[in-house]
């Protein structure tokens, strides 16, 4: 296009007020100018220029929209105006024909206004001009977002980062009660921007309740407030979970976009003490077999470990390869540190210098492991498995309890037996160098919590499923027998590890809500009737006729008088309690108890009691997604009672599931209720609804099977029938 020589005819004629700049007299008119005529004001009275990138928002702009407001300028000639406000924008515009975008002679509307006003109207447009508030700016991005435009697009538009967009549109979604307080001026932006660490409105209202009443509201306690129950990344739990592990596990994290020096934090701690739980847990399964004990502690106080005793690994020829590398690898050292202190070093021989002292460290740890340890020595000691504070894996064997301890020999101790042979060698243990207990760690508890199984939840639990083994127990003489025989024997033979299955001092174990778990269940009922047929007449006489009269009686009477009260004995537990007792599990699957046909999960007694995502992922895998996702969407009363619904006895009718998902919800229990040997029957019942699913087995008939166990019912032994 060629250029323009002459002064073009004004295209607009407006009055002042709608040009957005100040013109005295109104004398002045809006005119259509060439680019190239116009030219910076030596009166302008900006003279501090504005930052790059306050430069580069409005070029970008005005290339994307064009000028929304005239430039003011004064003739300097027939063909040359100076521009006494606007001078960003007339900068903006030579750089888009610079680049090719508008051509050279591009009009721009000027305001033309006399020569001695050029001060008054720079210094006027300077002084008086308000910029955006803030709040308005990130808001208005926000709208944009909500229009349907991508960050990449607005960023482009306004000449910014899309790391700068993506900043703003946090703060948008900060709480608009906070919002206000901006505006009103009662919060900086510095604080607005601490609250974009989370986007729960309750939990940002909430740390600005606890801190709005302070004198000074400093950006850093808010972070504080809303980090103070999450977990850095940084922190050594946080590394060895790993942040990929906990977001890909649905962990919320918490990450400051404008302070690049922050590190992220990890919301939901329940979550990820769970995973690096499992990780220990996992990492902790090739020593089980070995070792009298192995546990697992998220962290171990470094002297706790003296409250240990300890055994040594045997020593043996290292490893001739890994040898022959540490010396290489030391000689290889020496000699770069003698090449003038790594001044005259290559990239290469420096990152090969700093990479030595770590392998050497390997190489000392692989040598460390392939010493083993004596087979008497692993009987009486144990494992720990914890997190170092780097964060990694720490492993630390040999550790024995102070119980596990062997007595020290008699002085009058051979090292032979009585028929001559070699006595067996004696585990060489260090004693302890502390007498602090021994460090306890209840990883069980930690799942359980994840999972929203509260402590007290469980304890409800451990003390049903207790009831109810004691109900069985109390009216099975030859299990009782055993069982209480071996507790005896435990204590009697000294072998007891203060784990027994049963308190052969009889205290009875009772439960503080007793009467709200036990009523009216299946447990309580049998236990009832066995208590009417007890023989306790004896028990009114005085002593020793009592004692007499209880002698007297019939075996019969005896044997149901000592089941009974062995069943009274039975300590409560889960069997995913942490180191539960594995007697407590053989009792109980050896009765066959079915835990399922006497007791339900209610409202009441559990899903009241759980949150929310476990209900749902709980009806999501047995269920299905469609029942999930309703389930979803109500609230924590109707979802209560529409899991009790699900998973009751009467499911088929109440809820018109089909025969595999009944034969599923009718028989699911919480994790650790059900007792070893119940598990295959329940897998085989759940496998044969699998079938049914599949076509092999009518629906019809597995149903009519399954409503036809009547599971909760009594016991045969309890019924009339059998009396």
């Amino acid at each position: 296009m060629a250029k323009t020589t002459t002064r073009p005819k004004p295209a607009t004629s407006k009055k002042t007020e709608a040009s957005g700049s100040a013109a005295p007299d109104g004398a002045a008119d809006i005119r259509m100018i060439p680019l190239d005529q116009l030219e910076p004001s030596p009166l302008n009275v900006r003279k501090v220029a504005a930052s790059a990138s306050d430069d580069a928002e409005l070029l970008a702009s005005i290339r994307e929209t064009g000028i929304k407001q005239n430039l003011v300028v004064h003739a300097l000639s027939e063909t040359r105006f100076a521009v006494d406000a606007g001078g960003r924008r007339l900068k903006a515009l030579k750089q888009l024909a610079e680049n090719g975008v508008i051509p050279a002679d591009h009009p721009v509307p000027c305001l033309v206004e006399d020569e001695r006003n050029a001060v008054l109207t720079s210094a006027t447009e300077n002084l008086q001009r308000a910029a955006m508030h803030p709040a308005d700016q990130f808001e208005a991005f926000d709208k944009m977002i909500a229009e349907g435009r991508s960050e990449d697009e607005i960023a482009l538009k306004f000449g910014v980062s899309v790391d700068l967009v993506r900043r703003r549109l946090k703060l948008a979604r900060v709480a608009p009660e906070i919002i206000e307080q901006f505006r009103a001026g009662d919060l900086t932006l510095e604080c607005v921007m601490a609250f974009t660490l989370t986007d729960d409105h309750d939990r940002q209202l909430a740390v600005w309740n606890a801190v709005k009443g302070s004198y000074h509201i400093h950006p850093q306690s808010i972070k504080r407030q809303l980090t103070e129950t999450a977990h850095s990344a940084n922190s050594a739990l946080g590394r060895f979970v790993g942040i990929e592990a906990y977001e890909a596990a649905g962990g919320v994290l918490l990450r400051d976009l404008f302070d690049d020096r922050a590190c992220a934090h990890m919301e939901n701690p329940d979550l990820l003490e769970r995973l690096a739980i499992e990780k220990l847990q996992a990492a902790a399964k090739p020593f089980e077999a070995d070792w009298k004990w192995v546990e697992v502690h998220l962290s171990v106080d470094y002297g706790a470990f003296r409250s240990f005793g300890r055994v040594y690994p045997q020593d043996i020829d290292p490893d001739p390869d890994l040898l022959a590398e540490e010396e290489r690898l030391i000689a290889r050292e020496e000699e770069l540190a003698a090449q003038n202190d790594g001044e005259d070093w290559t990239d290469a021989e420096t990152e090969e210098y700093y990479a030595i002292e770590p392998r050497l460290r390997e190489i000392e740890a692989l040598q460390r492991e392939r010493q083993p340890y004596a087979d008497e020595d692993r009987a009486i000691a144990g494992v720990v498995l914890t997190i170092g504070h780097d964060g990694a894996l720490r492993v630390e064997k040999g550790l024995v309890r102070p119980e596990d301890i062997p007595a020290a020999p008699e002085p009058d101790d051979t090292t032979k037996n009585a028929d001559g042979a070699p006595s067996p060698a004696r585990p060489q243990v260090t004693p302890p160098t502390s007498s602090t207990p021994v460090p306890s760690s209840d990883p069980a508890a930690t799942l359980r919590k994840a999972d929203g199984i509260s402590a007290s939840l469980a304890d409800d639990l451990r003390a049903t499923r207790q009831h109810i083994l004691r109900a069985h127990l109390a009216a099975d003489f030859e299990v009782a027998f055993d069982a209480m025989l071996y507790a005896l024997c435990e204590q009697a033979l000294g072998r007891s590890y203060n784990n027994e299955a049963l308190d052969i001092s009889i205290r009875p174990f009772q439960v503080q809500n007793r009467e709200v778990l036990h009523a009216d269940t299946v447990a309580q009922k049998m236990l009832e009737a066995l208590e009417q047929d007890l023989a306790t007449d004896w028990m009114t006489l005085e002593k020793p006729q009592d004692f007499r009269a209880m002698s007297a009686l019939p075996i019969a009477d005896k044997q149901a008088l000592f089941a009974w009260a062995t069943g009274l004995a039975v300590k409560p537990q889960l069997s995913s309690d942490n180191r539960p007792s594995p007697i407590i599990e053989e009792i109980g699957a050896r009765l066959d108890v079915d835990v399922a046909a006497c007791w339900r999960p209610t409202a009441q007694n559990y899903w009241g009691r759980v949150n929310k995502g476990h209900a749902v992922a709980t009806s999501r895998k047995l269920i299905g997604d469609d029942y999930a996702e309703d389930r979803n969407r109500e609230r924590k009363g109707d979802i209560s009672a529409a899991m009790e619904r699900a998973f009751a006895e009467t499911a088929s009718e109440t809820e018109g599931f089909d025969a595999a998902t009944v034969a599923k919800t009718t028989r699911w229990l919480p994790d650790g209720m059900v007792f070893a040997g119940a598990t295959e029957a329940d897998a085989k019942m759940i496998g044969d609804a699998s079938e049914a699913e599949e076509g092999d087995v009518p629906a019809a008939d597995v149903l009519a099977e399954a409503e036809s166990e009547e599971p909760s019912s009594l016991p045969a032994f309890l019924s009339g029938d059998a009396a």
